[in-house]
């Protein structure tokens, strides 16, 4: 009988810590998925979902690889080398910017550049086809530095020819500050281009016209033509870090001002290298005579 009874009681004990560890996996599993449910209630909190050409046109694979390649990221990092997971990200990306072309390109559907299935496409585009936030954390900072605000608001528009193809023309890329479009050098990050980007207007239908914001000038009768030059001169000389080191003083400069009759007089100076021919290397900048700075092109050899 006190060997059934110890044999009993070993028993009881087994079922007993069988029951404990039952009850400690259960509590895991719900710990487990409280926490899921809770990253999803973040996820959808911070990503919220957008209306998407990939809902209808890129295909499924896309979006399995991208969730493919995240999971090992996060699960297999011990094993998975970093430099391998960065070339299948490299790969999914160009293979993203090849059927965005295409679209853009060849899908008859996407011929109208005014519908938004085309705007959301291209802007997809660009954005697959920027460079790494690093790079263009430097012409953000040329910009800034160009209009003398280290607080502008610098927004990254596209790039062109993202591939870099000599038969192109160089790679560049364009930013949006207010009403003012820069075009970055990708090489030097030095602002080679700064125009504004014009307004756009259409007819309302009882006939009359409409026109999107626009930006203000100042045209308070405040400079010569003479002084804007200095002001031009200046402004080259102290903006290096945007604009490279320019020396005007091996350059030719034409000069001249435009007056809409108004009382608006809008001056401009070109500096050119010395050549013959329409295609002459040059950099032309343009103030009002209130003296702010309109446009900025830099056309001279770097």
């Amino acid at each position: 009988m006190k060997f059934k009874s110890a044999i009993k009681q070993a028993f009881e004990q087994e079922e007993i810590k069988e029951a404990r560890h039952i009850d400690d996996l259960e509590s895991q599993i719900l710990m487990k998925v409280r926490a899921e449910k809770t990253d999803e209630a973040e996820l959808k909190r911070y990503f919220r979902p957008i209306e998407s050409f990939w809902n209808f046109k890129i295909p499924y694979a896309f979006a399995v690889a991208v969730l493919a390649v995240i999971f090992i990221t996060f699960t297999t990092s011990s094993v998975l080398a970093k430099g391998s997971v960065m070339e299948m990200l490299i790969s999914l990306r160009n293979a993203l910017q090849q059927e965005l072309s295409q679209l853009l390109n060849t899908d008859p559907t996407y011929k109208d550049k005014g519908t938004q299935k085309y705007q959301q496409a291209q802007k997809e585009w660009c954005l697959v086809s920027a460079r790494p936030a690093e790079a263009r954390e430097q012409a953000v900072e040329a910009i800034r530095d160009f209009l003398d605000r280290p607080d502008a608001n610098v927004e990254y528009e596209c790039v062109r020819n993202p591939s870099n193809n000599t038969g192109e023309q160089p790679q560049t890329e364009s930013y949006i500050v207010d009403f003012d479009r820069f075009t970055i050098d990708t090489k030097t990050n030095q602002i080679i281009e700064m125009a504004p980007t014009g307004g756009r207007w259409g007819e309302n239908k009882d006939g009359t016209r409409w026109f999107s914001p626009q930006k203000e000038y100042d045209y308070t009768a405040r400079y010569s033509q003479a002084e804007a030059e200095q002001l031009a001169r200046s402004f080259i000389a102290d903006h290096e870090k945007s604009l490279g080191k320019i020396d005007l003083n091996k350059l030719t400069l034409e000069s001249g001002k435009k007056d809409d009759g108004s009382g608006k007089v809008n001056y401009f100076f070109i500096w050119k290298t010395d050549g013959q021919g329409d295609n002459i290397p040059q950099l032309t900048i343009s103030y009002t005579q209130g003296g702010q700075l309109i446009s900025f092109l830099n056309e001279l050899p770097r």
